[in-house]
């Protein structure tokens, strides 16, 4: 693993004396976890590699019958028995006996459920009016709330205790994940459910008072490693449809402590033209130890593959990777030449990604933003000046104004990686890039983007051209990446980009459509290049539901639905392959 240890430059950036003054926190963050049954030891090793659930995730999510301490001491009497070597069968009944399926979640009808909000009423097309509303029906089916057990009783769950009711992703996601509540949050105020988002965005800042900062999900084994900073995005969301300022008063300091979280513990300094930049990485907690507990046995048996004295490197750039919600990617594989490469090849903690950087620029805008809005200008102009260098950075390491695009920047090699990832579209979907001269650059984005080859599926589009067998690869086209692409050629003003965006948005609510209509589901991710069907590769089967696609898909509805019709022929824009 690269060991960036650059911060020591930190004071010859002025801008960056900022960070003392805009916030201090008060307290240690990023804990790790460090259960003996659903993150370390003896007892997740042997249940995780005997292959008792097929599921990694299956067994860390399980209830323990007895205390911690009851149930290892049991564990260790059956190693003594078995002389340290139970079979699968022994490992089985133990289980069975020690452990239940977690019951910490109980179904939820969120109290301002609106089967038929206003959104309706701006769909022209009656097939996908009823598309949308069979949607926002889903909602319903997704409310969970937690027991007030796992609060009384934390030791015997690996659920993280929050307090507000919540919309989960779908299938094996039962618990609250960092990134994926944007866009659900985004498609719930669209549904008119304004409550049930606040609940959503309360239960993050819960975790952040908590904790210090936001985990990838609501599970013990999640700690020590974070998601996409979307937090400051979701919060101007909730205030644009409210305006409900004293909201913002009463939690903008808890916003700010998670901005602080990622500026202390992920950043580093890169040289590029002679010149040093301070940007962001992924980095999970360098203390954590061991493989994922929810993926122990893919981990591990990955391993194997490197030397005893690489594997607690690849643990932690696997972790690392999965902090960007792309896990995972030939995004993150380094490897020479053309090689596409395998998931030991992962180093994410070299490369600084646009997607990050952009995310980050945006809420120290909208950090700004916020202050300004309660009138201490002071405060403000400290976020806004942090911002405006954040814009700065990405626009010197990772705009190619050749090639007319943003890529990410592999610090060890002193290179950008190019590759077409959806994901270079993110500096003009979060705001950072001056609205005056976003146009401009969004002209140059739209002709990278014509001869990427990544536009041109009749499903959406895909995570990457490149074929890995990693479901955040080609054929699979994710929802938030849609949303991404397409909202930032929308917002960036420049006409080519907006036809661009909507002539996208209709290829994938089409094929969000054909999906329901076959299946009647909404799946995780879909394939690119069979509209509507689900998609493939990665660690565990497609799931359905699925929160953050709801959300996308209402998102485009809202936007274009009083124009779309799912019978249209996509034929405006001849780059775009005829749907057949």
């Amino acid at each position: 693993m690269l060991k960036v240890k650059f911060t020591r430059y930190v004071t010859l950036y002025p801008v960056l004396g900022l960070l003392s003054t805009v916030y201090t926190p008060a307290f240690s963050i990023m804990p790790i976890c460090n259960s003996s049954i659903y993150c370390v030891g003896e007892l997740l090793h042997k249940v995780q590699l005997s292959r008792v659930y097929s599921d990694s995730k299956t067994f860390v999510d399980l209830k323990l019958i007895q205390t911690e301490n009851e149930t290892l001491a049991d564990f260790s009497k059956l190693m003594h028995d078995t002389n340290k070597n139970p079979s699968r069968e022994q490992l089985t009944n133990f289980v069975d006996a020690h452990f239940l399926e977690g019951d910490e979640l109980s179904n939820w009808m969120p109290p301002d459920f609106d089967p038929e909000p206003p959104i309706l009423d701006q769909i022209i097309d009656p097939k996908l009016k009823q598309f949308a509303k069979n949607v926002i029906g889903i909602w319903a089916k997704l409310g969970r709330k937690v027991d007030p057990d796992v609060a009384k009783n934390p030791d015997r769950y690996s659920f993280l205790y929050i307090p507000n009711g919540f919309i989960v992703p779908g299938g094996r996601f039962k618990e609250i994940y960092y990134w994926d509540s944007f866009w659900m949050v985004r498609g719930l105020l669209i549904s008119n459910m304004t409550q049930t988002a606040k609940g959503m965005i309360e239960n993050l800042l819960y975790l952040v008072d908590k904790l210090g900062y936001i985990p990838n999900g609501s599970r013990k084994y999640y700690l020590g490693r974070s998601q996409p900073p979307l937090l400051a995005a979701m919060v101007s969301s909730y205030f644009e449809a409210t305006g409900d300022l004293s909201w913002l008063a009463q939690h903008l300091s808890t916003v700010e402590k998670e901005l602080q979280y990622w500026l202390d513990k992920k950043k580093v300094i890169v040289k590029f033209n002679d010149k040093k930049y301070v940007l962001l990485r992924y980095l999970a907690d360098e203390n954590g130890n061991g493989p994922r507990p929810e993926s122990y046995y893919e981990d591990y048996t990955n391993a194997l593959e490197l030397p005893v004295e690489q594997r607690e490197d690849f643990y932690l750039e696997m972790k690392s990777a999965a902090e960007s919600g792309w896990d995972f990617s030939t995004r993150w594989f380094v490897t020479a030449g053309d090689v596409v490469g395998h998931l030991t090849d992962v180093h994410a903690t070299r490369i600084l990604p646009v997607d990050l950087n952009a995310i980050f620029a945006g809420a120290l805008e909208l950090a700004g933003d916020f202050r300004s809005r309660l009138k201490d200008r002071r405060e403000a102009k400290k976020w806004y000046s942090l911002a405006k260098y954040w814009r700065s950075a990405i626009d010197h390491v990772m705009w190619d104004p050749v090639d007319g695009v943003w890529y990410d920047y592999d610090a060890q090699a002193k290179a950008p990686r190019r590759h077409f990832y959806p994901s270079c579209a993110t500096p003009l979907w979060s705001g950072a890039v001056d609205k005056s001269a976003a146009p401009a650059y969004a002209e140059k984005l739209v002709k990278y983007l014509l001869h990427s080859g990544g536009l041109d599926f009749p499903g959406g589009i895909p995570s990457s051209v490149l074929y890995s067998g990693e479901q955040w690869d080609y054929p699979n086209a994710w929802p938030p990446m849609q949303s991404i692409l397409i909202g930032g050629l929308d917002r960036s003003g420049n006409k080519d980009a907006r036809a661009l965006a909507k002539e996208q948005a209709k290829i994938w609510i089409r094929a969000n459509y054909i999906g329901y209509s076959t299946w009647q589901k909404m799946f995780e991710k879909y394939s690119a290049v069979q509209p509507g069907h689900q998609g493939s590769g990665g660690e565990y089967k497609v799931q359905d539901g699925f929160g953050w696609t709801n959300g996308v898909a209402l998102e485009f509805l809202q936007r274009y639905g009083d124009e779309m019709s799912v019978d249209e022929q996509i034929t405006s824009l001849p780059y775009v392959r005829q749907i057949r």
